[in-house]
């Protein structure tokens, strides 16, 4: 059964994933990145911009490579991509705010839901409702 993820990265980063198809994390995310199996589908929010660019497939399984190509690490712990949808423009992440249930904490501003993490599990209703965005 495929998992859906919120994958949290710089608009440079961004770029990268869309040329080269490979998302990463450091070592500090790795547990978290070894959930990923291929079929699952990564949603691509992109900070400083706050906004959902793209949604991709994981078409490997985690795997190791040291080489450069992200800006501001090397994020050694990455998965193969595949493009689903796209939007170049992006969508806001504040038009999702009031619909997603991962922002329904009212404890913490939405930000702060996002602070500090590389990826989020969303379940299966609010990736639905982000991917009819798109």
């Amino acid at each position: 059964m495929s998992k859906y993820w919120l994958c949290i990265l710089t608009p440079e980063n961004y770029e990268i994933v869309k040329e080269k198809l490979v998302w990463g994390v450091t070592n500090w995310h790795k547990n978290k990145i070894m959930q990923i199996e291929p079929g699952d589908n990564l949603v691509m929010y992109v900070i400083r911009e706050k906004k959902i660019r793209g949604i991709y497939e994981a078409t490997s399984k985690p795997y190791e490579d040291s080489t450069k190509i992200f800006h501001g690490g090397i994020y050694p712990h990455r998965v193969k991509l595949k493009l689903v949808k796209q939007s170049e423009k992006g969508i806001d992440i504040k038009i999702l705010l009031p619909e997603l249930k991962l922002f329904k904490r009212t404890d913490v501003k939405w930000a702060g839901v996002l602070r500090g993490k590389t990826m989020i599990k969303l379940d299966v209703e609010d990736y639905r409702k982000i991917e009819r965005k798109m």
